[in-house]
C-alpha cells in the first residue's frame, strides 16, 4: 500500500499544536489570528460491498491412496448451499452434505497388540448448519475473507460398512454426525462473478457465487 508523507513548515506544524512563534520573546496581543489549517490527506478508497446472498460450493480434495488388494483410502465430499447476510453481519444457511469415505489401514492404540488393518466405507446425506464470519483480508478481491463452520443437522444420516470392529464402525459414524468443520476463503464484492479456487490451507475446493 503507498503512504504519503507530509512535510508541515515550522510555522503551521506550531500553529497546529495550539502555539505561536513569538518575536523578540514577547506575543503581540493585536498580532494577527491565528493560522488555521486544513490538510488534505490521502483518503483510502472505501471497500466495495458485499453480496447480501452467496451461493457456494465446497468440493473435497482428499489424498486418494491405493493400498493394495483394491483397497484405498480417501473418497470425496460436497458441501452446497446458499449463505444470506443477517443483521450482525454474518452469514447463515443450511447445506446439502453428501459423502463417500473410504478408510483401509489399522485403527486402535499403537501399543495394542490387537490392532489389525481392516477396511470400510462411509457414506452420508443430510443437511449441515453452516454460519460465516467475516474478516479482513487484504489478498482478497473484495478485502475481506469468510471463515465458514459447518456443524451437522439432526436428521443427517450416515451409513458405515466393511470389515472392521462395528465399534471401530460406531465411532467413525457417531464422529462424522457431530463433529465441526471448517474453512476459510476469499468474498468476492457485489457485481462481480463466480469465482473458483482451490484452497492452499485446506483440503477443499470452493466455488463462489
Amino acid at each position: 500500500m503507498y503512504h504519503r508523507t507530509i512535510i508541515i513548515p515550522l510555522a503551521a506544524a506550531l500553529a497546529l499544536a495550539g502555539l505561536t512563534p513569538m518575536a523578540g520573546g514577547a506575543q503581540s496581543a493585536s498580532g494577527p489570528p491565528p493560522i488555521a489549517l486544513t490538510l488534505a490527506d490521502g483518503t483510502l478508497p472505501a471497500r466495495p460491498a458485499l453480496k447480501p446472498v452467496y451461493h457456494v460450493r465446497l468440493t473435497s480434495t482428499w489424498p486418494q491412496e491405493a493400498a493394495g488388494g483394491g483397497c484405498r483410502n480417501g473418497g470425496e465430499e460436497t458441501i452446497e448451499g446458499t449463505l444470506a447476510r443477517e443483521a450482525d453481519g454474518t452469514y447463515t444457511g443450511t447445506f446439502a452434505r453428501r459423502t463417500e469415505l473410504l478408510f483401509c489401514g489399522a485403527h486402535g492404540s499403537h501399543h495394542d497388540a490387537e490392532t489389525t488393518a481392516c477396511e470400510l466405507a462411509l457414506t452420508g446425506r443430510g443437511d449441515v448448519s453452516a454460519t460465516g464470519v467475516v474478516r479482513d483480508d487484504e489478498a482478497s478481491p473484495s478485502g475481506r475473507e469468510m471463515r465458514l463452520v459447518w456443524t451437522p443437522a439432526p436428521g443427517h444420516q450416515a451409513s458405515v460398512r466393511g470389515a472392521c470392529a462395528p465399534a471401530f464402525k460406531e465411532a467413525m459414524k457417531e464422529m462424522y454426525l457431530s463433529t465441526p468443520h471448517a474453512a476459510e476463503f476469499p468474498l468476492t464484492p457485489a457485481g462481480v462473478g463466480p469465482r473458483t479456487e482451490r484452497l492452499e490451507n485446506y483440503a477443499w475446493k470452493v466455488e463462489l457465487e
